[in-house]
């Protein structure tokens, strides 16, 4: 187990130097001290910026953040190579012996270019070495030389060609000045190796352990391309989203339209005690698509989400102004509509657009959402800010009477569901609750009568006894229980949706997510910005799933994201970051290595 998770760790390590050597980002660049040496000494000056830049990366301290990677891993980590020279010569073929020749203390710099045929991103890497002459001598003289220096004369690079192809580096190698550059090919090398060696060096340090800038020409194509790209693939082949993505559908649009209007953007990685991704972005000037963004955009602090019962798992927060919601009506009908056979005629399209229209109109700008395990399974539960109560009530109403309308009643027919809805008695809560009811009849889905799908058969041929059947078939019904007071909307789905609609409830006076301690100190940091956030314990959750409810160390993940407004003197800011405590770190590479 050891070897298979240092190896595990190996390849997280391989996997950074491929996120580096593939960054698609851009701007940004760092100075390091050093001398050049005879390799390339003649012509060092700056030289300008390659066509189609699109990323400069880079790693300021290679030496310190490896220590903090190998800490916060922990575990099998110890028995990696301890420091970055000695890492990067594994990692690229190199003998072990010329691992003290690459400087750890001087930053790693990379940059990309997008590629011309529309492949992914060129790259090319730039590690410092003490001297590159030196640094030549010892792998291409002696009797354990590996290679043989080839200068190109255009760019003054001495390329690294192995002596033989077994043991050769996976990579493409060259020196120029004290830069030690890795490519994925010779051309990407001569083509990107003089700008990441002569214009890099010559920037400030940026003071994060990673830092990647991507600059407008980046974010207005390549990036834009591949965003819109990949959300075309979860879209209906008519354009609109399809029903899994349907909550998203306004929220990703936005984006894509802020994305293409960002002046520049910048991703961060620090580590400490945990691990902190950060993204921002800055709107061009002139009052486009993302200006306006940041100042429509539905900001606060985290407390509905600390307001969610104690023992959620998994906890989000939403925030939307009446105005967005109301620009996502349309689209919601649309998707709604693909679920029926044919075109939803116009009176009942017109009904739910309504019903849904007045539904967005009355809840308020915030919904809160968590999950939960008990013994037999998982039980999620929502709460939203209302804004109008009476009209939520009534607009709800509406929106379940829209289920008995011909084309969703066939569609539910069709799919062997029936829908119904009433009045609840749930015991020592305040206020009106209902009861909507899902439940699987005799239909496409099920067509061996009114029990549903047929029971499997067991391993001898016959029937599983009652365990097994339970265990393979789904739930005859689901039943989803809400509840609508002044202070709040209120709903609960899953194992037990009792047990949830009175855990949100009560979590308003009683024990909530926010006096768990792991949880406040992951949360706190979030500030008064948020328009999302998503808080996640993962380990208690995968214990929950094998049937251990309760346990599993809480090592809290968080992601989030808001805007920070525009302020005297600095311009409005969108942000977006991942916080990932060491507990997780250690325990996804200890299951990695399982593997």
């Amino acid at each position: 187990m050891i070897a298979r998770s240092t190896s595990a760790v190996r390849r997280g390590a391989a996997a950074l130097l491929a996120i580096v050597l593939g960054l698609s980002a851009g701007a940004l660049a760092c100075k390091s001290p050093g001398a050049p040496s005879d390799a390339g000494a003649a012509a060092l000056s700056p030289v300008p910026a390659p066509a189609g830049l699109i990323a400069e990366a880079f790693l300021p301290t290679p030496d310190a953040t490896w220590a903090k990677a190998r800490a916060l891993i922990g575990g099998s980590a110890a028995l990696l190579p301890s420091s970055a020279g000695a890492l990067a010569a594994s990692l690229l073929g190199l003998p072990i012996t010329v691992a003290s020749e690459i400087d750890g203390g001087v930053p790693v710099l990379g940059a990309a270019v997008e590629a011309a045929d529309g492949a992914r991103p060129r790259a090319a890497l730039g590690i410092h070495v003490k001297d590159g002459g030196r640094f030549i001598d010892q792998l291409t003289r002696g009797e354990g030389a590996r290679f043989r220096a080839k200068p190109d004369a255009a760019t003054a690079i001495a390329l690294l060609e192995p002596l033989q192809l077994q043991g050769a580096s996976p990579v493409a190698l060259g020196v120029l000045g004290n830069y030690l550059l890795v490519a994925e090919t010779p051309g990407d090398l001569i083509s990107l190796g003089p700008y990441v060696a002569r214009t890099m060096p010559q920037a400030q340090v940026p003071k994060e352990d990673l830092a990647v800038e991507i600059p407008r020409a980046a974010l207005e194509g390549p990036v834009l391309k591949a965003a819109r790209s990949a959300w075309d693939k979860a879209r209906g082949p008519d354009g609109a989203p399809r029903a899994t993505a349907v909550p998203l559908g306004p929220m990703i649009e936005g984006a894509l339209a802020m994305l293409g209007d960002l002046e520049r953007a910048r991703l961060t990685l620090v580590l400490d005690e945990n691990a902190h991704l950060r993204v921002s972005g800055t709107p061009k000037a002139g009052g486009g698509p993302a200006s306006k963004a940041s100042a429509d955009l539905a900001v606060g602090d985290v407390k509905p989400l600390l307001d969610l019962p104690a023992d959620a798992l998994v906890g989000i927060l939403v925030r939307d102004r009446a105005a967005t919601r109301a620009e996502s009506v349309p689209r919601l009908v649309d998707a709604l509509a693909g679920l029926v056979e044919g075109d939803l005629p116009a009176a009942e399209r017109e009904r739910v657009g309504a019903a849904i229209r007045a539904a967005s109109d009355a809840r308020g700008d915030w919904f809160a959402g968590g999950l939960r395990f008990d013994g037999a399974g998982p039980t999620a539960f929502v709460r939203a800010a209302v804004g109008d109560r009476a009209k939520l009530e009534a607009s709800i109403q509406e929106l379940l009477g829209t289920a008995e309308l011909p084309p969703f009643k066939a569609a539910l027919q069709r799919e062997g569901l029936r829908v119904s809805a009433g009045k609840a008695a749930l015991p020592l809560l305040d206020g009106d609750v209902r009861r909507v009811r899902f439940e699987r009849t005799a239909g496409a889905s099920a067509p061996a009568g009114a029990g549903g799908a047929p029971a499997r058969k067991g391993p001898q041929g016959g029937k599983g006894g009652p365990a097994a059947q339970g265990a393979s078939l789904p739930p005859s019904s689901i039943e989803l229980l809400y509840l609508v007071r002044d202070d709040g909307l209120f709903a609960s789905v899953g194992n037990d949706p009792g047990a949830g609609l009175r855990s949100v409830v009560g979590a308003l006076q009683g024990e909530r997510l926010g006096e768990v301690p792991s949880m406040k100190t992951a949360l706190a940091p979030l500030g008064s910005d948020i328009a999302f956030a998503l808080v996640v314990e993962p380990l208690r959750l995968v214990a929950s799933r094998l049937g251990q409810p309760g346990a599993g160390d809480s090592a809290p993940v968080v992601i989030a994201a808001g805007a920070a407004p525009e302020s005297a003197g600095s311009p409005a800011v969108f942000w977006a970051r991942a916080d990932v405590a060491a507990a997780a770190i250690r325990e996804l590479a200890r299951l990695g290595g399982a593997f």
